[in-house]
């Protein structure tokens, strides 16, 4: 056995590691690092492999991570087994200028919904990840005690973190800094959300950006490691430097023509909100209504908000935007607060979600998130179900350590934050998800829990058929970053809609007409940008004048001197989609019923807004649902890929895989 003590380094040099001899592989390829690294936290080996085994066919980051987690876990690992594998990914292109090129992501066999799980973050330790030699970062097994990451390129040290364990993740990054003697330093962080299993729990970029979703913090808390340093001094190179640089130059002139991008600049997607509720797509009180009343909306005014408390603006290496801002709150009850602000995301699903009209509670909701390592998905779903079944009488005080949940009491749901980080009390259940919650206090309280395949919703499905569709079939569970078009855009180009989606009426929301061709289109786009780590919003996913799949291929083609097309990364992308598909099919039991809005959405028409009265059609949403498995070639009747599917994708061992246990058609 090797020695795992908490005062146990390990260190790569060329040519051997604290274990022996091993090879280190850096096959030369062109806008890649060139290295996958591999850490076995339970015994402490280090091993590096080409990324060149899969960049071809995979393209990067989340491609590549399904790739190796439907490969090497079997069936019956879990999310918490020491088999599973926590992968860091920095995107293809991350490390050159490329418009956008600011992502990393964190995939894993995820304990929210039991399968795959994926949640990309603005990333400064990307960047210094493939600066320091490395395109992946592939850790499995436990470390015996808790112990973070040391990566400076080719020294990787498993240092001991119990000085850290318990602290936040603002706490953290600080004691790092400190510990180094460098205030430069990045990581990636886990709180005590993460290091106490809460099922939600997320990685956080230094004190700021969240890997949201999936619990991919608990599965780092539940292989004890805290955090994850990276420093590089290496560059990235790109195959056809003046060609590439043409190619950034044309692709950042595109923005000069987005009517969007300032408002984007000045307050990041909080200065949607009017959209949002012109288009009914706001959360209020645990989706009863989707849009908040105006008053409230006046009351909220996160534009004002940030007029009167911005300190800084900030950006990510890359980012042709620049959407984030930092706020100094100088009065009212969180006075003093100093904190990254939020976006739209936890607007809807903390502050709407639980009517909240106070307008710093959302920075002071998001900055203890950020620090707890909580994610404000979890947060804001469950505590919405506990509050609408409180509402509802299904539980009391007896239920809720005698706390009166009611709308709008800010004190309440920040205890109610509290106790699930630590998983106190009723916190415990709640901790779980609002569809496990459901579970575990039953009398029907399952309705109320607003989720996708367990994966607590923040975005209301009623009222934009596409942005629906997109969301109930991610594989990942609900979510809008893998396929959700913005069928409701305001002010898009009609003609440019046409050309790119090839349908004839893209923006008709409440139309089903064209809805499953639009969402392959976007699912093909959100995989590439997210192995090429391309932020959304410097695509057509956020405005039709921003970079669209033509433009990615030909960045690629610069940078790796492979000749790629866009028929090549959709045929990609859907290999990639299928993977995961698979990999779902591996873990857990979904089939059609799991790709279906939620009760709420499907049975109760629209109440107020501009839609009122709207209510899906049960049968014209199965014909979309049907008409998009066709698209992708799966089962109607059950949502399993055909074999032809997968072989036509050189993944037939794969479909001998799910032969084996009758999940293929």
């Amino acid at each position: 056995m090797f020695d795992t003590s908490p005062n146990f380094v390990c260190k790569i040099k060329p040519g051997r590691s604290a274990h022996g001899v091993i090879v280190m592989h850096n096959d030369r390829l062109y806008g890649y690092a060139g290295k996958i690294l591999r850490i076995n936290l339970s015994n402490g080996h280090i091993s590096t492999e080409p990324t060149s085994k899969y960049a071809e066919d995979w393209l990067g980051s989340s491609g590549i991570a399904i790739k190796i987690l439907y490969d090497e876990l079997r069936p019956w690992v879990t999310p918490y087994d020491p088999a599973n594998r926590l992968i860091l990914g920095a995107g293809a292109l991350i490390g050159t200028t490329a418009p956008g090129a600011c992502k990393s992501s964190l995939s894993t066999l995820g304990p929210v919904t039991g399968g795959w799980a994926s949640g990309c973050s603005d990333s400064y330790v990307g960047g210094q990840l493939k600066c320091a030699g490395y395109d992946l970062v592939v850790i499995q097994g436990k470390a015996h005690t808790p112990v973070y990451l040391w990566i400076q390129d080719d020294t990787v040290e498993i240092r001991d973190a119990s000085h850290l364990w318990g602290k936040t993740t603002w706490e953290t990054l600080d004691e790092i800094r400190k510990e180094f003697e460098d205030n430069n330093l990045h990581a990636i962080s886990i709180g005590p959300a993460g290091e106490n299993l809460v099922r939600g729990a997320c990685v956080i970029q230094d004190k700021g950006r969240a890997f949201g979703r999936c619990g991919t913090g608990s599965v780092m808390g539940s292989k004890n490691l805290k955090t994850i340093v990276a420093k590089g001094s290496g560059a990235i190179k790109v195959a056809n430097p003046e060609s590439f640089m043409t190619i950034v130059k044309k692709t950042r002139d595109m923005f000069k023509k987005s009517r969007t991008i300032e408002g984007l600049r000045k307050y990041g997607t909080l200065g949607g909100l009017s959209r949002k509720q012109d288009s009914c797509g706001f959360n209020y009180k645990n989706f009863q209504e989707v849009v908040v009343p105006e008053d409230m909306a006046l009351q909220m005014n996160p534009r004002g908000v940030i007029d009167e408390h911005q300190a800084a603006r900030q950006s990510f290496p890359g980012c042709a935007i620049g959407c984030g801002r930092h706020v100094h709150i100088t009065k009212g009850p969180y006075a003093g607060l100093k904190s990254e602000s939020p976006q739209m995301e936890t607007m809807s699903s903390i502050q709407g979600r639980l009517a909240i009209g106070e307008p710093t509670f959302m920075f002071k909701a998001q900055a203890y998130c950020n620090q707890m390592g909580l994610d404000v998905d979890l947060a804001g779903g469950s505590i919405g179900w506990a509050m609408e079944c409180f509402q509802r009488g299904i539980i009391d005080e007896k239920d809720t350590d005698g706390l009166t949940l009611e709308w709008g009491d800010a004190d309440v749901v920040l205890e109610l934050m509290r106790k699930i980080t630590f998983r106190e009390g009723f916190g415990d259940i709640l901790a779980e998800g609002s569809a496990r919650a459901a579970e575990i206090i039953g009398r029907d309280s399952g309705h109320y829990a607003i989720h996708i395949k367990g994966q607590d919703l923040y975005e209301p499905c009623r009222g934009s058929l596409g942005w629906c569709l997109g969301t109930t079939t991610s594989t990942r569970g609900g979510g809008h970053t893998t396929g959700a078009v913005g069928d409701n855009a305001p002010g898009a180009d009609l003609e440019k809609g046409k050309i790119i989606f090839g349908v004839e009426n893209p923006y008709t929301p409440l139309e089903y007409e064209g809805k499953a061709a639009m969402v392959t289109y976007m699912e093909a786009l959100h995989r590439v940008n997210n192995s090429f780590g391309i932020c959304h919003f410097n695509t057509i996913h956020w405005d039709l004048e921003h970079m669209d799949l033509p433009q990615l291929a030909e960045l690629y083609s610069a940078a790796t001197g492979w000749k790629t097309s866009v028929e090549d990364l959709k045929r990609i992308a859907a290999k990639q989609l299928n993977l995961e598909k698979a990999f779902n099919l591996r873990h857990t039991h979904f089939d059609r019923k799991d790709d279906m809005p939620t009760p709420r959405d499907m049975t109760e028409p629209i109440p107020s807004g501009k839609l009122a009265g709207w209510k899906m059609d049960e049968k014209k949403y199965n014909e979309m649902l049907d008409e998009y498995y066709d698209m992708h070639g799966w089962d109607r009747e059950t949502s399993f890929p055909k074999r032809q599917t997968l072989v036509a994708l050189d993944l037939e061992y794969v479909a001998d895989d799910l032969e084996k246990t009758g999940k293929l058609r």
